[in-house]
C-alpha cells in the first residue's frame, strides 16, 4: 500500500505519517525534510534552497523530484509520502511518474485543521525545535500558498475517490487511531 499524507502546514503530516510507517511497516519519505536536509550542505544548490526555506516559498519542483524520485523508486514494502505533491501539475506528474514505477496511490490522508491552529501549531513547533522557517511571516506565506496551489490537490484524489478525510484537531493519538479505522474501511471496500 502506498499512501500520501496531505494537509496545511502544522497539521501534523509528518508526526502522523512516522506513527503510520512505524505501524505499518512503510517508508516514510518527507520531502520537507529531505529538502531541509540538503539545504544544510554548504553548496551553491544547499545555499539557494536554505534561502528558499527562509522566504517561505515552494522548492523547484525539478529539485523536489531529485529528492523523491529516487527514494519512492527504493521502496519495496509500500511508502507514505508527505509534503507532495503541492499543486495539481504535480500530482499529475507524480501519478505518471508511479505509472511508470509500476506503482500507484492507493490512499490520500487528508488532515482538516483551521488556519488559527496551524498558525499556533507551528509557532510552537519554531519555539521547540528551533526551525527558522517557522516564523509568522513565513507561516502566514506558506498558508496562502497552501490555499491556492494544494487544496485543489485534494479535489484531484477525492475525484479519483482516493481521499480519506481526518479531523486533525484531536490529540496525536486519536488522530492515528482515527487514520487507521479509516484506512481498514477503505481497505476492505475494494
Amino acid at each position: 500500500m502506498n499512501l500520501i499524507i496531505l494537509g496545511p502546514p502544522g497539521s501534523g503530516k509528518g508526526t502522523q505519517a512516522k506513527l503510520l510507517s512505524q505501524k505499518l511497516g512503510f517508508t516514510h519519505i518527507s520531502t520537507g525534510a529531505l529538502l531541509r536536509q540538503r539545504a544544510q550542505s554548504d553548496s551553491p544548490k544547499g545555499n539557494i534552497l536554505k534561502a528558499l526555506l527562509k522566504k517561505g516559498t515552494l522548492f523547484p519542483f525539478e529539485t523536489i523530484r531529485e529528492v523523491m524520485e529516487p527514494a519512492i523508486k527504493n521502496t519495496t514494502k509500500g511508502f507514505i509520502l508527505d509534503g507532495t505533491p503541492r499543486n495539481l501539475a504535480q500530482a499529475e506528474h507524480f501519478d505518471s511518474f508511479l505509472k511508470e514505477q509500476e506503482k500507484e496511490i492507493n490512499q490520500v490522508i487528508y488532515l482538516k485543521v483551521s488556519e488559527k491552529e496551524s498558525l499556533k501549531r507551528l509557532l510552537k513547533r519554531a519555539q521547540i525545535k528551533n526551525r527558522t522557517d517557522d516564523n509568522e511571516e513565513t507561516i502566514k506565506r506558506r498558508l496562502e500558498i497552501y490555499h491556492q496551489d494544494t487544496e485543489p490537490v485534494i479535489n484531484y484524489f477525492q475525484k479519483q475517490n482516493k481521499l480519506i478525510t481526518i479531523d486533525g484537531m484531536p490529540d496525536i493519538e486519536t488522530i492515528h487511531q482515527d487514520i487507521l479505522e479509516k484506512l481498514k474501511k477503505h481497505s476492505s471496500k475494494k
